[in-house]
C-alpha cells in the first residue's frame, strides 16, 4: 500500500496543474452551492431574530385617510375588547405625510415622507421599537421637543449625518439625534411600490406630542399598534377588536392588520423563501456543470492512463491492485477538492453577507457557516471523482493487455459520429477538417464537456435575463409617466380641500409653477369572485394638459361608476373591458371622519403600465367619496424655463403641501433598488465565468495529453505550431457552441419561470415580460467561447517544448 500511495502522490505531482485545476472546479461547485443554498435559513433566522428584538406588534388598526380621533380613545377600546391581561404592550400614534428636506451645501435631497409620533416616554416604544444605528435614540427628555429620528436605510442612502439639523412639512426645523431601524421600515415601501424605499421616502420618527404639534393636530392620534401576551389567540383578539371597536369610533373608518400580513412582514419571509428556490436553481446548475466536468475530466485523465494498466497486466499484476492507483487519484482529487471547498464556501459567505448587509439593513443579520448544506455539495463532489475514476479502470483491467497497450490509431475500435461525416463534403484539407471531426469523434465526451459549459451558460442567462426583465419594465414605467409635461410633479396637500382655496392658490401663485390641476387620490381594494388587490385610486379629468395615461384597450372613464385599469391588474382579477368588479373605498362622513363603503364599478379601459395597483376614476366620481369639490393631490408642470426640482423647492415652505416629489422619482428609486440586486448576481456571475474557464482549460490540458502524438506527428511533417493551436481553438469553439445553445435554451425557460411564477407571488405590484437582451446574449458567447477559446492557447508553451523524438518513441 505504501507504494501505492507513493506512486499516487507521483501522479499528483506529474499532473499537479491539471488535479489542482479539477479539484477548483468542484471548490467552485460546492462552494457556491453551501452559500447559494444557505440563503434562506440565513434570511428568515436574521428576520425572526430581528423583530423579536424590537417587539414587533401583533395587530395594528388604522383609521381611514384622513381620519383621527382624540388621544386615548383607540388604546381603551383596544385594551377593553382584548382584555388588559392579554395585552403585552400597546402604542397610539400619530403617522401623517411630509416633505423631508435633508439637503447638505451641493447635495439636493428634498423628498416625500412620513412623520411617525410615537411613545418615547421610556427611552422607546414597547412594541415597534426602533434599533438605533447611529447616533442615540429617543428619550423622555425629547417628548415634545424639535427633535428626531431619521430612518436608516434612508439616511445612509444620502449620506445624512446622524446628527443634524432637517426641515419637514411647513419648512419646520428638526433636530436629528440618530438614525433608527423601525420593524415597520426593515423594508422602506412607499405608497405604490415595493422598491426604493430608501432613496424616495423619508420617515422621521418623533415624540407623538412633537407630531401632533407639527401637524397641527393636537391630541389627535390616527394609528394603534398591540402586543400581546404569549399564548394568546391573535385571530380571536382581532375579531374582539373588529366588534367593539364601531362602538367606540362611530363612523369612522377603520382597519385591523395582523402584523404577519403587512407588506414588510410578508415580503421578508416570502421573499426568503421563493429567492431560495431560485438560489436552489443556481445551486443546482453550478454544481451539476462543476459535476459534469469532474466526472468526464477525471474519467479522461485516468483514461490516459490505460496503457501502464496494460503493461502491468502483461506482467502479471493482479487487476485490482493495478485499480488501486487511479481511484487513489481519483479520492486523492476528491478530497482536494473538498478541503478547497471549504476555503471557497467561507469566501462566498463573506460575499454573500456584505451584499446581503445592505440589501436587507436588519438590526441583527445571522450568516454562519451552514455545514449540512456544504456536506451535502460535498459528497456529491467527494463521490464524482472516485466514480469518474472507477469507470475507465473497469473498462481497462476487462480488455486483454495487448488491447490496453495499443495506441494511436490502431487503438480505436469505433470513430463515433465521425464515420457519418465521410460522406459530408467539407471545405479546406485534412488538417482544416480535423477540428470537426475531432468533435463528431468522441461524443460522449463532447456531450459531457458541452452539458458542462451549458450549465454554467444557462445560469449567467437566467440571472441576466432576470434583470432584462426588471428594466424592461421600468423603461415601459418611464415611457408612461414621461408623456404630457416635461418638468412634471405630483403634489400632496396635508389634508382635502376646496379645489379654488387658498391652499391650492398659494400652490399655483409660485413662481416656480406654471400650471396646477387639482386632483383626488384615495386607497381602495378591488375585488372580483374572491380575488382582491389593493389600488392606489386617482380621479382626474380626461382632458389633462399636465398628464393623462394612456389607454391601449377600451376607453378613458366617461362617469363616475366606470374604472380603467392597468393590464396585470385585469389579469389578476380576471376582468376586461365592460366587466363589473368592486371597489371599497372611503366615504366622508365627517369632516375628519371617513367610512368604507362598496361601489361597483364598470371596467371602462386599461392602460399599460406595470404597476398593478395604479387605477383611475373620472373627476366626477367624487361624489362617491364625498369629496365633491375637494382635491388633495395636484398635477403640478414647472413654469417655463424652470425644472421640476425649481418647482418642488419653491412649495417646500407651502404649510398646506405635504409632499411634492418629481412624477419619476419613485420608479427612478426602483431602478436603483434594483441596481443594487445585481450585487448578490455578480458573486454567482464570477463563479459562473470561473467555472467555465477551468472546464476550458482542464478539457484543454487533458485533451493535449491525449493527443500529444498526434501533434508530435503533426509537428514532424512540417505543421507549424500555430496550426495546431488553431485546430484546438477551432475544436474547443465548436464544443462551446454547443454548450452556448444548451445554456441559452435552459436559461430562457428558467427565467420565464421565474417571471412568470416565482416574482408575482414575491413583487404582485409589478408586471414583467419575459425579455433577454442582446447584451446578455452577448456576455453568454463572450463566457462560453471566449473562454474555450482561450484554454487552447494556454497550452503554446508545452507544445514549443515538446520533445519529438521521445513523444513519438513507444516500447510495446
Amino acid at each position: 500500500m505504501s507504494l501505492w500511495l507513493r506512486w499516487s502522490v507521483r501522479d499528483l505531482r506529474h499532473r499537479w496543474l491539471l488535479v489542482t485545476a479539477i479539484a477548483l472546479v468542484i471548490a467552485v461547485g460546492t462552494g457556491m452551492f453551501a452559500g447559494l443554498g444557505s440563503m434562506e435559513s440565513w434570511r428568515i433566522g436574521s428576520n425572526d431574530a430581528s423583530f423579536s428584538l424590537l417587539r414587533y406588534h401583533d395587530l395594528r388598526v388604522s383609521l381611514a385617510e384622513g381620519s383621527f380621533v382624540e388621544q386615548g380613545t383607540l388604546r381603551e377600546a383596544a385594551t377593553d375588547a382584548a382584555g388588559e391581561s392579554s395585552v403585552e404592550a400597546v402604542d397610539e400614534r400619530l403617522i401623517v405625510p411630509s416633505q423631508v428636506d435633508a439637503s447638505s451645501d451641493g447635495d439636493a435631497v428634498l423628498v416625500p415622507g412620513r412623520l411617525i409620533g410615537m411613545s418615547v416616554d421610556d427611552g422607546t416604544s414597547r412594541v415597534d421599537g426602533l434599533s438605533v444605528a447611529a447616533g442615540r435614540g429617543l428619550g423622555p427628555d425629547d417628548v415634545g421637543r424639535p427633535t428626531g429620528m431619521l430612518e436608516a436605510g434612508f439616511a445612509e442612502f444620502h449620506g445624512v449625518e446622524e446628527t443634524r439639523v432637517i426641515r419637514v412639512a411647513g419648512d419646520r426645523e428638526l433636530e436629528v439625534v440618530g438614525h433608527a431601524r423601525s420593524p415597520e421600515y426593515f423594508l422602506v415601501i412607499p405608497p405604490g411600490f415595493l422598491l426604493g424605499g430608501e432613496a424616495s421616502f423619508g420617515v422621521v420618527f418623533v415624540s407623538l406630542a412633537t407630531a401632533q404639534e407639527i401637524s397641527g393636530r393636537p391630541g389627535a392620534v390616527n394609528d394603534l399598534v398591540l402586543r400581546f401576551a404569549p399564548g394568546t389567540d391573535v385571530a380571536a383578539a382581532q375579531a374582539d377588536l373588529e366588534r367593539a371597536l364601531p362602538a367606540a369610533l362611530g363612523s369612522v373608518g377603520f382597519t385591523i392588520e395582523r402584523g404577519t400580513d403587512a407588506d414588510v412582514y410578508r415580503v421578508l419571509y416570502e421573499d426568503a423563501s421563493n429567492d431560495q428556490t431560485l438560489m436552489n436553481v443556481f445551486a443546482f446548475l453550478v454544481l451539476g456543470g462543476a459535476a459534469l466536468a469532474t466526472f468526464n475530466l477525471v474519467g479522461r485523465m485516468v483514461e490516459a492512463t490505460r496503457r501502464e494498466i496494460g503493461i502491468g497486466m502483461a506482467v502479471g499484476a493482479p487487476p485490482r491492485l493495478l485499480a488501486l492507483r487511479p481511484l487513489l487519484l481519483g479520492v486523492e482529487v476528491a478530497l482536494l477538492g473538498a478541503l478547497f471547498g471549504i476555503g471557497v464556501g467561507y469566501l462566498v459567505n463573506l460575499a454573500l453577507r456584505s451584499v446581503l448587509e445592505s440589501l436587507l439593513p436588519l438590526p441583527v443579520l445571522q450568516t454562519p457557516f451552514e455545514v449540512s448544506v456544504f456536506a451535502r455539495a460535498a459528497a456529491v463532489g467527494f463521490a464524482l471523482p472516485v466514480i469518474a475514476a472507477a469507470y475507465p479502470v473497469w473498462r481497462g483491467v476487462r480488455v486483454a493487455p495487448i488491447e490496453a497497450i495499443e495506441v494511436g490509431a490502431r487503438a480505436a475500435k469505433g470513430s463515433g459520429l465521425a464515420r457519418h461525416a465521410r460522406w459530408l463534403r467539407l471545405p479546406g484539407h485534412s488538417v482544416g477538417q480535423m477540428p470537426l471531426r475531432n468533435v463528431l469523434r468522441t461524443p460522449r465526451r463532447t456531450l459531457v464537456t458541452a452539458l458542462g459549459v451549458g450549465a454554467v451558460v444557462a445560469v449567467l442567462v437566467a440571472m441576466l435575463g432576470m434583470l432584462d426583465s426588471f428594466f424592461d419594465s421600468v423603461e415601459r414605467i418611464k415611457a408612461e409617466t414621461g408623456r404630457g409635461a416635461a418638468e412634471r410633479l405630483t403634489v400632496d396637500l396635508a389634508g382635502f380641500v376646496s379645489r379654488d382655496g387658498p391652499e391650492v392658490v398659494a400652490v399655483v401663485s409660485s413662481e416656480s409653477v406654471g400650471s396646477a390641476e387639482p386632483r383626488l387620490r384615495v386607497p381602495g381594494v378591488l375585488s372580483r369572485q374572491g380575488a382582491e388587490l389593493d389600488a392606489a385610486v386617482e380621479l382626474l379629468d380626461s382632458e389633462s394638459q399636465v398628464w393623462t395615461p394612456s389607454v391601449v384597450s377600451g376607453r378613458f372613464p366617461a362617469g363616475p361608476a366606470e374604472i380603467l385599469l392597468s393590464t396585470i391588474a385585469a389579469r389578476a382579477l380576471a376582468v376586461g373591458v365592460g366587466d363589473s368588479l368592486i371597489l371599497e373605498h372611503p366615504r366622508r362622513a365627517a369632516l375628519e371622519a371617513f367610512e368604507l363603503v362598496e361601489t361597483e364599478v364598470r371596467v371602462a379601459g386599461l392602460h399599460p403600465s406595470p404597476l398593478r395597483s395604479l387605477a383611475y376614476l373620472d373627476e366626477s366620481a367624487a361624489e362617491l367619496f364625498g369629496l365633491s369639490g375637494l382635491t388633495n393631490t395636484l398635477a403640478v408642470a414647472a413654469a417655463p424655463g424652470k425644472t421640476a426640482a425649481d418647482a418642488q423647492r419653491s412649495l417646500f415652505g407651502l404649510a398646506a403641501v405635504a409632499s411634492a416629489e418629481d412624477a419619476s422619482a419613485g420608479i427612478d428609486a426602483v431602478e436603483d433598488s434594483i441596481g443594487d440586486w445585481v450585487n448578490i448576481l455578480r458573486v454567482v456571475e464570477v463563479a459562473v465565468l470561473l467555472l467555465v474557464l477551468l472546464i476550458a482549460f482542464n478539457a484543454m490540458g487533458i485533451s493535449t495529453e491525449e493527443r500529444v502524438r498526434e501533434h508530435a506527428t503533426m509537428f514532424a511533417f512540417g505543421l507549424p505550431v500555430r496550426a495546431v493551436i488553431a485546430t484546438g481553438v477551432i475544436e474547443s469553439i465548436l464544443v462551446g457552441l454547443l454548450g452556448l445553445l444548451a445554456g441559452i435554451a435552459v436559461g430562457y425557460v428558467i427565467t420565464g419561470w421565474v417571471v412568470n411564477s416565482l416574482l408575482p407571488e414575491v413583487i404582485p405590484e409589478l408586471g414583467l415580460d419575459v425579455v433577454i437582451r442582446g447584451g446578455t446574449l452577448g456576455t453568454a458567447v463572450a463566457a462560453s467561447l471566449g473562454a474555450m477559446a482561450l484554454a487552447p492557447i494556454l497550452a503554446v508553451r508545452r507544445l514549443r517544448r515538446m520533445d519529438l523524438p521521445g513523444t513519438l518513441r513507444v516500447v510495446e
